[in-house]
């Protein structure tokens, strides 16, 4: 149960900028942020699935999933184009502006993509926190609404994400030909710890009267790959 409510917050989504601000650096509660275009996002906690934004304006999104058959695995993700940048990212998205204000003291992350050279320890992970902007009607029509466990509440909802940049300026790998990646296969090591006990208001179930917890956990994702080609 608790995976599945942390799950939740992390499932399906969707943010990015190419380059990994610095907490102190994100502004307040920013209603602006906004994706790139070609650009691979790719699922850090997942199985190699990945999205692109076809217009930023317009904030529309294409998934590229791995295809499944009664939870048995079919085809991998669409390969990446060699001409597209490519972040890793998490995004978490809450009616709770407390935790997403403060999610890089209570979420570490650890990224390992050897053929990369691309190591992300726990301590490193704090750096890569976007900061808190509001999940506003761009969101929320492009992605999905996130709703509270009680309409009451008047709470408004906030997102903060994990970008970590492989290409570009200030991207993490090591062997970069042109600012893209080489093309071939590369494995990802994704392994997450909570270290606080997390309060959620969101609505996880039919019926949900209070709040949610989450306690604190370690989450290592199995080893997956994604293609660029």
């Amino acid at each position: 149960m608790k995976r599945l409510l942390l799950a939740l917050l992390l499932a399906a989504a969707l943010l990015g900028l190419l380059a990994a601000p610095a907490i102190a650096s994100a502004p307040w509660a920013a209603d602006d942020f906004r994706l790139s275009a070609n650009t691979a996002y790719i699922f850090s906690y997942n199985d190699g699935s990945w999205f692109e934004v076809t217009d930023v304006d317009a904030g529309t999104f294409v998934g590229h999933w791995v295809a499944y058959d009664e939870g048995n695995f079919v085809a991998p993700a669409d390969p990446i184009p060699a001409d597209y940048d490519v972040v890793m990212q998490v995004s978490v998205k809450t009616n709770n502006y407390g935790l997403v204000k403060t999610l890089p003291l209570a979420l570490q992350i650890q990224l390992s993509i050897p053929d990369l050279g691309v190591e992300v320890s726990y301590e490193q992970s704090g750096a890569y926190w976007s900061g808190p902007h509001l999940w506003d009607e761009y969101w929320v029509n492009g992605v999905m609404p996130i709703d509270p466990f009680n309409p009451h509440l008047g709470t408004r909802v906030y997102a903060n994400t994990w970008l970590v940049p492989l290409t570009g300026e200030s991207g993490l790998a090591a062997n970069l030909i042109d600012g893209n990646l080489p093309v071939g296969t590369y494995t990802v090591y994704y392994t997450e710890r909570g270290l606080r006990t997390w309060t959620g208001l969101d609505l996880i179930f039919d019926g949900q009267k209070t709040p949610y917890h989450s306690k604190p956990y370690m989450w290592e994702v199995a080893p997956y790959t994604f293609t660029v080609e």
